[in-house]
């Protein structure tokens, strides 16, 4: 009988445990991901208790790899050569945890700690497909571990990409001067699993996979140097190397940075994994540009992987940091892009937090690498958003406009709306068919905005460039 119940016991205590593994890869799917880009893990840390009041589920960290040294200061344009470099961050040296942008190990884990006393699921961006091109600065140590630097590299990376058409190019040849990693090497995978497994054994819930579109799928062509296209069966917890397993792979959160375009395969890729909505961030940043959110326009998500396996976004670092593209768009847009993709019932949306100062501007020159970024992640609107995500779990959606396309409703069943006005001059009568209950509804993100439901249809008023949540 003693044993029975000790038994009992064991058995509840993992079926728990099972359970709080599987909120968290949910919890990231259902909910919001704020992208700390280029805070340290002590500056993440402290600031869990406001992400956890902003309403975001899970917090994506900058690389926590070992990368190449630089000074430590300002973020800045690439073309400064004299203080601190946030891609710095993506030329790895070595599979360690730590670097002198982001702290130490024991920083990650205490990061980590926290988050999970929180129930903040945390998300790391890796990037396994290149190195810096600096080969000096490669840690003798990785050298040794993949079998010397004569096998560190696919052979097809000693040119740059040629043809993005061609996917042996794509997969293997040099992208950005960075020297492509044989991925495929068994000596390589063995040492990289090492990382992965400590960051996971440290409080890593799931990973970003930068550049994913250039890492093979397994019947894409094969490099000469690779035995064959194994990368993501291993890492995606398929299949082990040298009998080891990606560790509690099946409650991990792992999508692929697979930007769209060309032949990138994003299709094949969000199959196995979620994957990046690109040409929809593109889209909605236009509609943005010309104050029209068409509800035709805006509802189809533009890519061929189910909207439940995509991760959506208003602009990343990327759009942000590397051409500017999406840097001239103002603190109001970028709330009302989010309000879209947060409120819709497709995608996992991430929040791109830039950098302190000046809106419109890349790099207006306040934070520093490390800092926390500006304080738009916690503006009312988008809190008041993020806890409609959270509450509309599972409610169908419809995206819908008023008298004009400068006014958009996205309604969530019989729950709640989120009114979106992109008129940058003039506020919109609101009087649209909506299934909620009659009633006096205040605005959540005002605490004081009211509209009225009767008769199924929703009336009031919204200010320009102004959202209104429901519910």
């Amino acid at each position: 009988m003693r044993l029975l119940k000790t038994l009992t016991i064991f058995l509840c205590a993992v079926f728990v445990l099972f359970l709080v593994f599987s909120q968290s890869k949910e919890q990231i799917k259902n909910g919001a991901i704020l992208h700390a880009w280029c805070w340290s893990f002590k500056t993440i840390e402290k600031n869990l208790p406001k992400i956890k009041e902003a309403g975001f589920t899970s917090v994506q960290t900058s690389p926590a790899n070992t990368c190449l040294v630089g000074d430590y200061g300002d973020l800045n344009l690439m073309s400064d050569d004299t203080t601190g470099k946030w891609y710095y961050h993506y030329q790895p040296t070595d599979w360690k945890i730590g670097n002198y942008q982001l702290g130490t190990r024991d920083d990650f884990i205490s990061m980590c700690k926290k988050a999970d006393e929180l129930g903040i699921a945390v998300i790391v961006d890796v990037l396994p497909n290149h190195t810096t091109p600096r080969i000096s600065e490669i840690a003798s140590e990785f050298a040794e571990a993949v079998g010397g630097m004569s096998k560190m590299f696919h052979k097809n990376s000693d040119h740059q990409i040629r043809n993005y058409d061609d996917r042996l190019e794509c997969t293997t040849a040099q992208m950005g001067g960075l020297p492509d990693v044989n991925t495929e090497n068994p000596l390589f995978q063995a040492y990289y699993m090492k990382y992965v497994n400590d960051l996971i054994d440290c409080g890593a819930d799931g990973f970003r996979y930068d550049t994913a579109k250039h890492i093979g799928l397994p019947d894409d062509p094969k490099d000469a140097y690779s035995p064959k296209n194994n990368f993501w069966p291993i890492f995606l917890g398929k299949e082990p190397i040298d009998g080891v397993w990606l560790k509690n792979a099946e409650n991990l959160f792992i999508y692929g940075e697979v930007l769209q375009g060309r032949k990138s395969r994003e299709g094949d890729y969000g199959k196995i994994m979620p994957v990046v909505a690109s040409s929809y961030g593109a889209i909605l940043r236009s509609a943005l540009k010309s104050a029209k959110f068409t509800a035709k326009g805006l509802n189809d998500w533009r890519h061929p992987a189910a909207p439940e396996n995509i991760v959506t976004w208003v602009e990343s670092h990327d759009t942000y940091a590397n051409h500017g593209e999406s840097a001239g768009l103002t603190h109001a847009q970028l709330r009302l892009g989010w309000a879209l993709i947060c409120a819709r019932a497709g995608g996992t949306p991430l929040f791109f937090n830039r950098p302190k100062g000046a809106e419109a501007t890349q790099f207006p020159g306040v934070s520093k690498i490390g800092d926390e970024g500006n304080d738009e992640y916690f503006n009312p609107e988008v809190v008041a958003v993020n806890k409609f995500r959270t509450e509309m779990t599972g409610e169908p959606e419809q995206l819908v406009n008023g008298v004009n396309p400068s006014l958009l409703a996205v309604l969530r069943g019989k729950k709640g709306a989120v009114l979106i006005n992109v008129n940058e001059t003039k506020a919109q009568k609101v009087s649209i068919p909506v299934e909620l209950p009659d009633g006096v509804y205040v605005d959540h993100a005002t605490k004081k905005n009211k509209f009225t439901v009767q008769g199924g249809i929703l009336t009031g008023k919204l200010a320009r460039q102004k959202i209104a949540v429901l519910y």
